[in-house]
């Protein structure tokens, strides 16, 4: 019996077992500098965030409905309003005068909850890296959460003007 050399054996297997290389996208990072967040794999919950959407109102800051905010007897309702993608909370952003989307992020919790998307231009924003997010970059979740939600409002709006 003829035994190969333990550098032929070797160098067999790695080329029956080496997997062909898949270039990476140039699009495959958050921005072009190549920023990726790493938050994004423990701040998002898309299971949560659908349950919060079947149960709240849609796009309206739950905080200053709390707050019973009122001007000539109509609910001050801020055009800015972030959701969550932890939880589904939905908060008004920055420019508003209570900035409940930031207090969110800020409030104690075990869990990040981090990163937000605006529910009128669908920019995604992590609080921790102070970025902007793409769906480039982590596709697969933030894509699919995008979807859903775009969806989401389709279906409202179909709804509401069915119901006129």
């Amino acid at each position: 019996m003829r035994v190969k050399e333990p550098s032929k054996v070797l160098s067999e297997k790695a080329k029956r077992n080496k997997r062909p290389t898949i270039p990476h996208d140039e699009d495959s990072s958050d921005d072009i500098a190549g920023f990726t967040c790493q938050h994004v794999s423990h701040a998002v919950s898309v299971n949560h965030v659908k349950k919060a959407i079947a149960e709240n109102l849609w796009s309206v800051c739950s905080e200053c409905l709390k707050e019973r905010r009122f001007h000539d007897e109509q609910p001050v309702l801020s055009s800015e309003i972030w959701l969550c993608l932890k939880c589904g909370f939905q908060g008004c952003g920055k420019n508003s005068e209570s900035q409940h989307s930031l207090k969110h992020f800020k409030s104690w919790r075990t869990e990040l909850h981090c990163i937000i998307i605006s529910l009128s231009s669908w920019i995604i924003w992590c609080y921790e890296c102070d970025e902007k997010l793409s769906t480039h970059c982590h596709k697969k979740v933030l894509a699919q959460i995008v979807d859903f939600l775009q969806k989401h409002v389709s279906k409202t709006q179909t709804s509401k003007l069915s119901n006129c």
